[in-house]
């Protein structure tokens, strides 16, 4: 068992990153990988392995590590499941070899492209992503990392023979295609299987889930009681009760047409199946929040546009008591909506139609840099971060390498490549939350200051450097150049698109009154690729100088990645 250990230990200190087994996603049922049961017949060109590591440029051949949970195929034979599906969502995980190219087979015949397509200026039928119709950018990742592909999907349309529907396929969390009709080119509404293609290099797959729709309702409510008070939008406790009932159905319209009010429901929920219930929301108001047996499933905040927002909860056959709190804003249409869904059940509603009117039609408002780069100052919310980044510059370029920089700790927060930026809710009516959204496949990169002083190459990296922020000047090409004093020094930052990557100067002026070292990445795991190539998580890579001194070091549960800066020091990312 020793020797098993220091053979894997080896492996995954000589190659790029190697991710272990399989794992199940939300609501999905996950396909075994244990071996190749779960097929058809299997031809020689496929197989279940443990893991596997891919170099980005194909510098050397993928290599792969006994096990399960893995599935890998190379160009040949066609994979098919014994699954046998029509109306379905469909979640999978999958790493290309440099220039591999197959396909995901839906159950009517329709064929998901995936290939090494990252480098793409602009989507095609060639782009991982095309069905039927061009995605609507190229959101593919570099070979080598691990990317996700998420598909709704319904095999039958009604009143139109020998039709699919494509619903919305997801690649890398970006919705790259909407509502796309697709002919078959077999009968799937009795149930179809699911195929792998591989047709050029090795495509690997892992965390294969799936859900079959099925349009029984195995939940309900009733015995519904409501109280409305009269107290102002914004108030924290009701005491006005203005009036109360019982309804039939789940609706704000009891409340009259009032401008101001607060909603209370209670009843119960019948569940006929035991299982994993994931409810959403869909509401305009101050507050929407729903309890089942007293704990909280879905708690949310100010929705402006019928936003929605999810919750999960294990239920056990029979009834359950919930309670709904939502109140209005009196500028806003209400709007009060609540749907549930199962693994294998299409999710349905449990509002009345008329409970959840038509939204106003929002425009969606971006910025595309076409001959030189855009800059937009905006506030930034980063995920599992509470507060919005005040002093922010997001920067896109005209060939897709886009980021953002924190002004005031000197940090690049994300990055991101595709289409530039969402600003519907930084220009749209009053502007408000005043948040920039990036529009391509965007990575996080750290949040905290990209340069600080260390007393040595093992001190605790700071969360904000004592840096202060001198101002920008823009460069011939279009490019901002951020000014920072540091101690004694000063340091400017260039952040430019390198063509196939993002690329990153610092130059320093002055002495620094210490060492001065960047923040290149920080992840659960860095793994030194070849001599100056670096990938982070499935995220990202990092590209340094072969003669750079850059430090892999521990940090808590994480790892980060640092350079020695001076003079004129670069790196580059790309994914």
């Amino acid at each position: 068992m020793h020797q098993l250990f220091q053979k894997v230990s080896l492996l995954l200190l000589a190659c790029p990153v190697m991710v272990l087994g399989q794992t199940s996603k939300g609501n999905y049922s996950p396909l075994p990988l244990k071996d190749l049961s779960a097929f058809e017949s299997a031809a020689p060109n496929w197989s279940i392995q443990g893991g596997i590591a891919i170099h980005p440029s194909g510098a050397s051949k993928p290599k792969t590590l006994a096990g399960d949970g893995v599935l890998i195929g190379d160009a040949g034979t066609v994979l098919t499941t014994k699954l046998k599906a029509s109306d379905l969502r469909l979640y999978i995980e999958f790493n290309v070899s440099p220039g591999a190219e197959g396909n995901i087979i839906l159950p009517g015949g329709q064929k998901v492209k995936i290939s090494d397509s990252s480098k793409q200026k602009t989507a095609d039928a060639s782009t991982s992503g095309y069905v039927g119709q061009f995605p609507s950018q190229n959101a593919a990742k570099s070979a080598g990392l691990w990317q996700t592909l998420e598909i709704s999907y319904d095999a039958s349309v009604q009143h139109i023979p020998n039709s699919a529907r494509l619903n919305t396929l997801s690649l890398n969390g970006v919705t790259v295609l909407e509502t796309v009709y697709l002919p078959n080119s077999k009968a799937a509404g009795d149930g179809q299987p699911i195929a792998f293609e591989v047709t050029k290099g090795s495509i690997a797959f892992r965390n294969v889930g799936y859900q079959l729709l099925a349009n029984r309702k195995p939940l309900s409510i009733s015995n519904l009681n409501y109280k409305v008070y009269g107290d102002k939008w914004d108030a924290k406790e009701y005491s006005k009760l203005d009036h109360e009932g019982q309804s039939p159905v789940l609706t704000q319209e009891v409340t009259n047409g009032m401008r101001e009010f607060h909603l209370v429901y209670e009843g119960d929920i019948d569940a006929t199946e035991a299982g994993d219930y994931i409810f959403t929301t869909i509401y305009s108001g101050p507050v929407l929040s729903v309890d089942i047996d007293g704990r909280n499933v879905v708690s949310s905040g100010e929705a402006t546009s019928q936003e929605t927002h999810t919750g999960a909860v294990n239920l056990t056959q029979g009834k359950h008591k919930f309670k709904i709190y939502y109140s209005r804003f009196p500028w806003r249409q209400p709007a009060l909506g609540l749907r549930v869904e199962k693994s294998g059940v299409r999710p349905y509603d449990l509002h009345a139609l008329s409970s959840l009117p038509e939204p106003e039609p929002k425009p969606y408002i971006s910025v595309t840099p076409e001959m030189r780069p855009e800059m937009v100052r905006s506030f930034i919310l980063l995920d599992n971060e509470k507060y919005k980044r005040t002093h922010c510059i997001s920067v896109g370029s005209p060939d897709g390498w886009n980021y953002t920089v924190d002004l005031n700790r000197g940090a690049l927060v994300q990055a991101w490549r595709g289409q530039f930026a969402d600003v519907t809710e930084m220009w749209y009516e009053r502007g408000e939350p005043q948040l920039l959204f990036p529009a391509g496949l965007k990575v996080h990169v750290s949040g905290r200051s990209s340069v600080a002083l260390l007393d040595n190459a093992n001190a605790t990296w700071p969360d904000s450097s004592n840096i202060n922020f001198l101002g920008y000047k823009i460069d011939p090409k279009g490019y901002p150049v951020f000014r920072y004093a540091i101690g004694s020094a000063t340091v400017s930052d260039e952040l430019v698109s390198g063509g196939n990557s993002l690329s990153r100067t610092f130059r320093v002026d002055g002495t620094p009154s210490g060492s001065l070292y960047s923040l290149l990445a920080s992840g659960k795991q860095i793994t030194e690729i070849e001599k100056g190539l670096y990938q982070i998580d499935d995220r990202y890579y990092v590209q340094v100088d072969k003669k750079a001194k850059a430090v892999v070091r521990p940090a808590g549960e994480m790892k980060e990645l640092i350079l020695p800066v001076s003079n004129a020091t670069s790196y580059s990312m790309f994914w």
